[in-house]
């Protein structure tokens, strides 16, 4: 049946976000499963639309003028869906199912399934009376327009569950290709647009910055090492609305660049020697997997999104929020102890299969079909 699946996946943009690379990463393997593949981006960004045309997959650009032309976008989306008879339209992050739900006005028979990807309201809180507006409209239109709904992890769906009132929300975690990451193992950092003088004990931190990811307490837990070390070498790769304030407090053994394309990002896990994700809250841990692949030690806060990924003294070490000591004394440990790095990127290597592309594929692939048998 698969093979008669027309499937039209709607995201904002295809900018380097991280939904942005999960879409990358699993629709060529759906498109080997026999589903017809296509996307449509809402906004003038597609820095990953030449991936997916590689693949065959067509990227339809709306080009919306602005985020709110509502007009616009309805008969944009609708006239797409009208030509080309999709059987399932799947939406990404909110826009994507804002103009998604509203086409539900227009073409009922096609199937709608949304997938949530953050923790929203945690970030963006509804604290004035514009942004408790959006979020009951959001609300409103999630639960009257779609089919179905899932998350990208447990913390996800229970935050939708809590905020929107949507009973059930399945969970399909998001994947990794595993074999392609691997292979980045072999390659190493050649022509790599970052380059590191290795002479010291190098630890990695990659995200934006952003108060919820918690870099304000790795910089504090650096100046508690610093103490007691001078052989510990920090780099943070990101941008973010932080990047200025971080770079007057950091201290001399921290270097800050900017975001770098992906594949040289992975080819630099080959130079670090631990990975630390200080996140306050995460809803999925995107990084996290990318360690876990490239076998490296990690050191990462116990919030919900990880410790769905990570066990504590399994896969890596992993502390509370917001503690700078804690956060100090994993690293500690890591740095003093290879044989328990060893350990914990073996395991790690071992438990990220279970979020291999190809196993999600499938799992997704599935999904669709008891969609349309419903």
């Amino acid at each position: 049946m698969s093979k008669d699946i027309k499937l039209l996946t709607i995201i904002e943009t295809l900018g380097k976000g991280g939904a942005e690379r999960v879409l990358v990463n699993i629709l060529p393997e759906l498109q080997k499963l026999g589903l017809e593949c296509e996307v449509a981006i809402l906004f003038n960004r597609d820095d990953l639309a030449k991936e997916l045309e590689e693949y065959k997959i067509k990227v339809h650009r709306l080009n919306l003028s602005y985020k709110w032309n509502i007009f616009e976008g309805i008969y944009k989306l609708n006239r797409l869906i009208k030509e080309n008879r999709y059987d399932i339209v799947h939406a990404h992050l909110f826009f994507a199912y804002f103009y998604t739900g509203l086409s539900k006005l227009f073409f009922l028979r096609v199937k709608r399934v949304v997938t949530f990807h953050s923790l929203t309201f945690d970030v963006y809180s509804a604290n004035s009376l514009w942004k408790k507006i959006r979020k009951f409209i959001e609300c409103i239109i999630l639960r009257l327009s779609f089919n179905r709904y899932t998350a990208v992890s447990n913390a996800v769906k229970k935050h939708f569950q809590q905020h929107c009132s949507i009973k059930k929300i399945d969970v399909i975690f998001n994947s990794f290709p595993i074999e392609k990451l691997t292979n980045v193992l072999e390659i190493g950092n050649k022509n790599s647009s970052v380059r590191i003088k290795k002479d010291k004990f190098l630890i990695l931190t990659a995200g934006r910055l952003v108060k919820e990811k918690g870099h304000k307490y790795l910089i504090e837990a650096i100046k508690i090492l610093n103490k007691k070390y001078n052989n510990l070498q920090f780099l943070f790769i990101g941008d973010g609305p932080l990047k200025d304030e971080f770079k007057q407090i950091i201290p001399n053994n921290v270097i800050i660049k900017s975001a770098i394309p992906h594949k040289d990002l992975m080819k630099l896990y080959n130079e670090v020697d631990i990975i630390v994700i200080p996140s306050v809250f995460e809803a999925f841990g995107l990084v996290v997997g990318e360690a876990m692949i490239m076998q490296k030690g990690i050191v990462a806060t116990n919030v919900d999104g990880i410790v769905e990924m990570i066990d504590h003294e399994k896969e890596g070490l992993l502390v509370p929020p917001k503690n700078p000591q804690a956060l100090a004394n994993a690293i500690e440990k890591l740095y003093l102890d290879i044989n328990l790095r060893e350990k914990l990127s073996k395991n790690a290597r071992e438990k990220i299969k279970q979020f291999d592309t190809k196993i999600i594929a499938q799992e997704w692939k599935n999904y669709y079909e008891d969609m349309l048998n419903e």
